[in-house]
């Protein structure tokens, strides 16, 4: 069994996204305002990817245009969600598609996978949690009852 989620994104949305995330990463980013944003479909065999290609424009007019690779254009949206607390599962598939020329962040869960199990080590490595009968509050908790 599988959930499917869509994030269909404004182009405002994408812009603020992608500038937000270069800035983070201290990336370069051309001088001006962003006058226009369109995407395309990557030439190949599959054509599955998505190049988002901003077009620049500067105060003396002229015009950049910047080609954005489908991941750095997913990482960005993903980190725009995380920005606005928007829950986003961490084991899930991400791809970005076109839905009527919008920009969709699509999210797939596979319910078939195996459970992961977090183990933890005890002192001497030998556990997996507290020993049986011991109080599992930080010593600070344990103060004050």
């Amino acid at each position: 069994m599988k959930e499917l989620r869509c994030l269909v994104f404004t182009d405002q949305e994408v812009v603020r996204a992608v500038l937000d995330r270069r800035r983070r990463v201290k990336d370069t980013l051309p001088v001006g305002t962003v006058s226009k944003v369109a995407y395309h479909r990557t030439e190949g065999p599959d054509q599955t990817g998505i190049e988002t290609r901003l077009t620049i424009t500067d105060d003396n007019g002229a015009v950049t245009e910047l080609g954005l690779p489908e991941t750095e254009v997913t990482a960005a949206l993903v980190g725009y969600c995380m920005g606005r607390r928007i829950p986003l599962p961490v084991a899930s598939d991400k791809m970005l598609h076109l839905i009527n020329g919008a920009l969709t962040l699509m999210i797939t869960m596979n319910f078939n996978k195996a459970p992961r199990l977090v183990v933890t080590a005890g002192a001497d490595g030998a556990g997996s949690g507290p020993a049986p009968g011991s109080d599992r509050l930080s010593p600070k908790r344990r103060i004050g009852r």
